[in-house]
């Protein structure tokens, strides 16, 4: 099987570019050249759509539609764009990720039991970060699981008072204020012994720039250890960075993929009344203050359901 992106995506989300079928030209072009008599071929061209995703009245009743598979695919593409969501395809039958087994078999996003679950597998690769921790990108930074070579340069963020006073340690075994390389080793190792045991994720907030670790982004949810639906952000970052528009970048980009990558059904994390800057940026992202007798000077945000 092959990638044959000139086969494009069936007009009810069948993946035609992975189709094993050679003697098909893909759902469109068979449409166009003989006609057709599947009913979302008709429904969709009649409306001038280019594919369900793209239909006011989806997810409809049609049968094509009742897999989840099929669901999934379109839901991806009406949030992202068709366009992404076959760029991903190709990403992930590139790593070898498979739509259709080479014996017949359903392939792995027939496998999963939820949506959701096809559409981590879509987005990163994995339907667990856990077992594959999925690297992810803004303008300015990269997002990818911390190492223990990120030690020095993250020294420069947990040892900065002013940096320090921003801190989410609530709940913690610790406040996470360093003044040594041995102790941000130890706390990495920890973070990563964590990590193996399903906790949380501590990723590295990376300047693309600088190619340094400036940060850290944790968070965890329904995938792993603590199967819970409201997911805590915490996001420790060099003082320099806490500036709106670099916080607005960053939490942006967890708005965007981590309700789906934790499977969360909210989102909280903490601005202390210092943080004017970060308490402007969740504001203007739509976060709402919320104040928890646990967890003070928090802000949330619910997942907009696709």
């Amino acid at each position: 099987m092959e990638f044959c992106e000139e086969k494009d995506l069936a007009l009810c989300g069948l993946a035609c570019v992975l189709c094993s079928a050679d003697d098909c030209p893909g759902c469109k072009t068979r449409g166009r050249k003989d006609g057709c008599n599947c009913s979302v071929y008709k429904c969709a061209t009649k409306k001038g759509l280019d594919g369900c995703y793209q239909c006011s009245s989806f997810p409809c009743n049609e049968d094509m539609l009742r897999g989840i598979r099929n669901r999934a695919f379109n839901k991806y593409a009406r949030q992202f764009s068709k366009k992404e969501l076959l760029t991903r395809l190709r990403t992930n039958y590139e790593y070898g990720v498979e739509y259709h087994k080479s014996n017949g078999l359903k392939g792995d996003y027939d496998l999963l039991e939820t949506e959701d679950d096809i559409l981590r597998l879509i987005r990163f690769g994995s339907y667990n970060p856990y077992k594959r921790c999925p690297v992810l990108e803004t303008e300015h930074f990269m997002l990818r699981l911390v190492q223990l070579e990120d030690a020095e340069d993250l020294l420069k963020c947990y040892s900065d008072p002013d940096a320090q006073q921003l801190f989410n340690a609530d709940r913690c075994l610790n406040d996470f204020r360093y003044q040594t390389l041995e102790e941000m080793q130890n706390c990495i190792a920890f973070w990563l012994k964590e990590y193996e045991q399903e906790a949380y994720v501590r990723f590295a907030v990376v300047d693309k720039s600088l190619g340094k670790a400036v940060g850290t982004i944790e968070m965890f949810g329904m995938i792993g250890q603590y199967k819970t639906p409201q997911g805590v952000l915490r996001l420790d970052i060099c003082f320099e960075y806490e500036r709106v528009f670099l916080i607005k970048e960053l939490l942006t980009l967890c708005s965007t993929d981590f309700f789906l990558l934790f499977d969360v059904a909210q989102m909280i994390t903490k601005a202390a009344p210092i943080a004017s800057n970060r308490i402007q940026a969740l504001s203007e992202l739509g976060f709402r203050h919320y104040e928890l007798s646990e967890r003070t000077h928090s802000w949330c945000l619910d997942k907009i359901k696709i």
